[in-house]
């Protein structure tokens, strides 16, 4: 791609495209919403979340937080290969990812739970 910097005032031309003046808009990548693997780990999420969650009213409040996640890890702590493709997904930055694909409150609070825990461990 080559930027024409002689181009009108208020335009860019980067090749094919001519962008003119106040032609500005705000794209949000949201890293692996179209993965298969971040879908699938999202699905997955939602599934154990549902099957072991007894109801809860709130899931924000901080009693709802507390059993989502103890649940939630005692669940993954069978599950290492969970365990080590969450840690992989948090590391690759797809926790917004699985949070927009699951769209489930458990699922956002385990996530968050989680990744405050990755974060408090001290590193090696």
């Amino acid at each position: 791609m080559t930027f024409n910097f002689n181009a009108p005032v208020g335009a860019v031309n980067t090749g094919n495209t001519t962008v003119h003046g106040n032609n500005i808009g705000t794209q949000n990548n949201y890293y692996g919403t179209d993965d298969p693997n971040t879908q699938e780990l999202a699905n997955e999420l939602v599934e154990i979340l549902q099957g072991i969650v007894p109801p809860i009213s709130d899931p924000t409040s901080e009693a709802g937080k507390e059993i989502i996640t103890a649940a939630a890890m005692e669940e993954i702590e069978n599950k290492p290969t969970l365990k080590d493709r969450l840690v992989a997904a948090f590391k690759a930055g797809a926790f917004e990812a699985i949070k927009k694909i699951a769209k489930n409150d458990f699922v956002e609070v385990f996530l968050t739970a989680f990744k405050a825990g990755l974060e408090a461990k001290p590193k090696k």
